[in-house]
């Protein structure tokens, strides 16, 4: 686990508070499965706890088993005794003695110590502490559109190395796929690998040990085949046959900081034909228009409608909202940190610009039913001249 407290400067530089002027503080209590959480706090949390901003401190309430660990970790200013605060809190509401106050009236006490009218709070607050906090008359301003931190989608150095990270457990685990493609044997056009027919569970199973072994957790990885990859967040299930695209999209988070990867390859054991050479070459040279065109001030939308406009002219269609989807039906991309998915959206008339600093997602595909389907995704970090690919992977797709 890193030691965020050394690291704070390289991370965030400030709190946000302080960058922004005299920003509004802000209120959690969450763990560290909160990304916010985890951006204001650097700290790896396994239960819910208060922490708030004021006058541009980051200060956190805790009980004494964990203060140690975060003084030493987190990135803190202040950090208070949950104790304490309990005495405050019940000798300004006069409780009875032995009856500990719950939390709203905590942060009720320590807006009160700390001369704080109202708070800023996440999507992700807790509702009925939000509903106790508002019947006492505190006022809580809940953030929404670019979220709590919308500097958050400008990365510092130190974030898109950890990113690289991400992206190196992803690429690991492509490498056991080409290994296990490679080394299975095509019998009754099923792949059988170590004397058992391979299957999209098995292949799951190879990639979080190779994600593992690179300090991160590969979840709900893709490995679907066929006709199971046009819906394209299928996992995938049972025997992986000759002949067939494998869209694998892999997603690894990093235990040490919380950051992702997120790298999609297609692959197919065996000969492909005409039609799946063909799709695949045309999401490549999606992906390569996609990728040439990032640089700052660019329109986001119009990335993802260059590569619709691409595939439109290739004749591959496309068939949206509807039950039977085809073509190019999903966004082009997203940025990614410590959320897989977090802001911006690259979708179509999207009309924020590209910023340096940014890392986002780039993935194009293509999925019909009969064919199956074909995505490549690379992660991009927007540099002041243009952008870098920050994902490695070989884009060998057919295994023989």
């Amino acid at each position: 686990m890193n030691n965020f407290k050394d690291n704070t400067h390289v991370f965030t530089n400030q709190p946000p508070s302080r960058r922004k002027g005299a920003a509004e503080p802000v209120l959690f209590h969450a763990d560290a499965n909160d990304p916010d959480m985890l951006y204001f706090s650097r700290f790896q949390a396994f239960d819910p706890y208060l922490a708030f901003s004021v006058n541009g401190k980051r200060i956190a309430v805790t009980h004494a088993m964990e203060y140690g660990r975060m003084v030493k970790e987190s990135a803190f200013d202040e950090i208070l005794l949950l104790p304490d605060v309990k005495a405050g809190a019940a000798s300004r509401f006069k409780l009875p003695e032995g009856k500990d106050p719950d939390s709203a009236q905590m942060v009720l006490h320590l807006a009160k110590e700390f001369k704080i009218p109202n708070f800023r709070v996440g999507s992700r607050f807790p509702i009925s502490l939000a509903r106790k906090l508002r019947l006492a008359g505190m006022t809580l301003d809940i953030a929404d559109g670019d979220g709590l931190f919308p500097e958050r989608q400008i990365k510092t150095a130190a974030e898109v190395a950890a990113l690289r990270k991400g992206n190196r457990a992803s690429a690991a685990g492509f490498a056991i796929v080409a290994k296990t493609l490679a080394e299975s044997k095509i019998r009754g056009g099923k792949l059988v690998h170590g004397g058992s027919v391979l299957t999209s569970e098995r292949l799951r199973d190879l990639i979080s040990h190779a994600a593992l072994d690179q300090g991160a957790v590969a979840l709900h990885t893709i490995a679907a085949p066929g006709d199971q990859a046009v819906d394209n967040h299928c996992a995938g299930h049972g025997p992986i046959r000759a002949g067939e695209l494998i869209v694998v999209d892999i997603f690894p988070r990093r235990v040490d900081d919380g950051y992702w990867g997120d790298m999609t390859r297609t692959f197919l054991k065996g000969k492909a034909s005409d039609a799946q050479r063909r799709l695949v070459r045309t999401v490549k040279r999606a992906h390569k228009l996609a990728i040439d065109m990032i640089r700052p001030g660019v329109v986001g939308g119009k990335v993802h409608d260059a590569v619709q406009s691409f595939f439109d002219k290739e004749g591959y269609e496309t068939v949206r909202d509807s039950k039977d989807l085809k073509g190019f039906f999903h966004a082009l991309g997203h940025g990614v940190g410590l959320e897989i998915h977090e802001a911006p959206i690259i979708r179509s008339k999207s009309p924020w610009k590209f910023r340096a600093g940014m890392t986002v997602t780039i993935e194009p595909g293509l999925y019909y039913r009969g064919l199956g389907g074909c995505r490549i995704e690379d992660v991009v970090h927007v540099t002041p001249g243009g952008s870098e690919m920050i994902s490695r992977a070989p884009y060998k797709w057919e295994i023989p």
